[in-house]
């Protein structure tokens, strides 16, 4: 306090209220602004018509591709590989046919810098696809590929 009873009477009261205002506000963000209600029938619809257009969506087909692979040894190594591309639209199904000759490009340029043994394990399988999609998608400079299944997967 500042030692004269005048000041810190003032001092006090001020203090006393801005604590007041300041309870008020806080009660009327708690307990005055109400969130508009949902219409639950309306957003179970919206949700139905949403998974309903997600899982339609059919996966765009790549016919079967050799590549080498490169190995320490003297026996050559190969992949044998048929992938289905899932795009997160069907219009988009178009954009990867469009492009399969660089998506066919990206594939084998990656599986060309992973080795048997690594292609062989589930993990290298997994750092496969990721690669594969994080590629493409940057490649093509949009987000469109969802997931990668690999319909032949065949180390030689």
């Amino acid at each position: 306090m500042t030692g004269k009873p005048g000041l810190d009477k003032i001092l006090l009261l001020a203090n006393g209220i801005g604590m007041l205002l300041l309870m008020l506000l806080i009660g009327y963000a708690h307990f005055g602004i109400k969130k508009p209600l949902t219409d639950q029938g309306l957003e179970s619809q919206k949700l139905g018509e949403e998974i309903i257009g997600h899982s339609q969506v059919s996966p765009v087909s790549f016919k079967k591709m050799v590549v080498n692979l490169p190995s320490q040894y003297s026996r050559l190594r190969f992949l044998e590989i048929e992938l289905g591309i899932l795009p997160f639209t069907e219009e988009q199904k178009a954009l990867i046919n469009d492009f399969s000759y660089r998506i066919k490009n990206i594939v084998i340029e990656h599986a060309a810098k992973m080795s048997a043994n690594e292609l062989t394990s589930v993990t290298g399988k997994i750092l496969f696809e990721s690669r594969l999609k994080k590629e493409i998608n940057k490649q093509l400079q949009t987000k469109l590929v969802k997931k990668i299944y690999f319909t032949r997967f065949i180390v030689q």
